[in-house]
């Protein structure tokens, strides 16, 4: 048997986004005893490395009622497999990784260790104390590529991992704001998008975080992917949270609808920059300010015009995270593939449709509602939604 000196071996350990140990060519991962007790005790002991732990701090995270017999041979008996599956897997010197000292146990820190969790955490913190931009995203685009995912996802509903995974995602998001802000304002918007999308599957309904990727699409131009973000985004909010987007979500919606902002466009080009996407099938579906403002504009037209015109109330009765979850999702497909090109739509709130139809009788308008509900699960039907069918009032002068 070859010989290995400690001083030789150097350790990689990640603990964002799964655990593994790795030295020279061989690793061990998580896979190998994900839900056993010594593999957790493994991971207590690096995420504490710095420091001794106890005897009585080790028993009381990881010995349960049956081991509380002989608590101490319980946990000789982790530590001792602990080592073992090192040692299995190939990692050298695993049998000194772990060291007993009066009263507890300690990592072995004469070991070279590279732990990811440790270095993610001196990235951001030196990212912080730069004053110089370019710098800085240097250091935050190195901690962002460095978090794979959250702190130990295999025993997040340990305690003792809890505040740690926390402690890990607040800085990854917040490294994540600071270096989507400063690539947008370098015009790297493509990185910032890369970025907004792997912190939103992370957290996706951090708002910050969906301004900058919404941002990032519409700086390269990325409109219709940027209205298909927004309107799934904000169906999600209302499904989950049952909240509205912010203002400054809302804000972006009208940047969305992709402006021409420069100076000297002749018109031909302005004209078919507004058509543009407008010969896609189906009714328009436009935020809620949007709607209120057509809604006055038809108020104003149709005192003039005297045509016809009414909005139909869909309201589903219920509060956010209860069953009407299902209805809505119902009604989110019946309602588009219902109504004609030149009609228009909005989801008012969290249970909540509104519709404007032109140029129909109320007669065809209850027709339409009719087909609508079709669509949708009879189970729902009468209890469950609530619809409203009301004449545009014409503004009088």
């Amino acid at each position: 048997m070859v010989s290995i000196n400690i001083d030789d071996v150097q350790v990689r350990i990640n603990m964002l986004g799964g655990f593994a140990i790795a030295t020279g060519e061989n690793r061990v991962t998580e896979q190998v005893k994900k839900s056993s007790k010594y593999w957790k005790l493994l991971q207590y002991l690096i995420a504490h490395r710095h420091k001794a732990v106890s005897h009585e701090e080790l028993i009381e995270v990881f010995c349960d009622s049956e081991q509380m017999l002989n608590p101490d041979n319980a946990l000789r008996t982790m530590v001792y497999r602990a080592r073992s599956v090192l040692s299995r897997g190939g990692i050298y010197c695993a049998e000194s990784m772990i060291l007993s000292t009066n009263g507890g146990y300690i990592w072995n820190n004469a070991v070279a260790c590279e732990v990811d969790a440790e270095e993610f955490e001196s990235l951001c913190k030196k990212a912080s104390a730069k004053t110089e931009d370019d710098e800085r995203l240097d250091l935050f685009l190195q901690a962002v590529a460095l978090y794979r995912g959250d702190f130990l996802p295999s025993s997040a509903g340990d305690l003792w991992v809890m505040p740690l995974a926390r402690w890990y995602r607040s800085m990854y998001l917040s490294c994540a704001h600071a270096a989507s802000e400063l690539l947008l304002a370098k015009d790297r918007n493509a990185e910032a998008e890369e970025i907004c999308v792997k912190a939103l599957r992370i957290d996706q309904f951090d708002e910050t975080l969906l301004a900058f990727h919404l941002r990032a699409l519409i700086a390269q131009g990325k409109y219709a992917q940027a209205l298909d973000t927004y309107v799934k985004m904000e169906e999600m909010f209302y499904d989950v949270l049952g909240v509205h987007f912010s203002d400054n979500l809302r804000s972006l919606y009208n940047q969305i609808q992709k402006p021409l902002q420069k100076d000297g466009v002749p018109l031909d080009a302005v004209l078919a920059d507004w058509l543009d996407g407008a010969d896609s099938p189906g009714a328009y579906y436009c935020d809620l300010s949007i709607f209120k403002t057509i809604y006055q504009i038809e108020s104003r037209s149709l005192s003039r015009s005297g045509r016809s015109a009414y909005v139909v109330w869909f309201d589903t009765k219920h509060e956010p995270g209860t069953k009407n979850g299902g209805v809505m999702k119902q009604l989110g497909v019946a309602i588009p593939g219902s109504l004609r090109m030149g009609d228009l739509y909005t989801r008012a709130s969290p249970s909540q449709y509104i519709l404007m139809l032109h140029s129909l009788t109320y007669e065809d308008c209850k027709s339409l509602v009719n087909r609508i509900m079709c669509s949708v699960d009879s189970r729902y039907l009468p209890k469950i939604i609530s619809i409203s069918i009301r004449p545009i009032v014409p503004i009088t002068q």
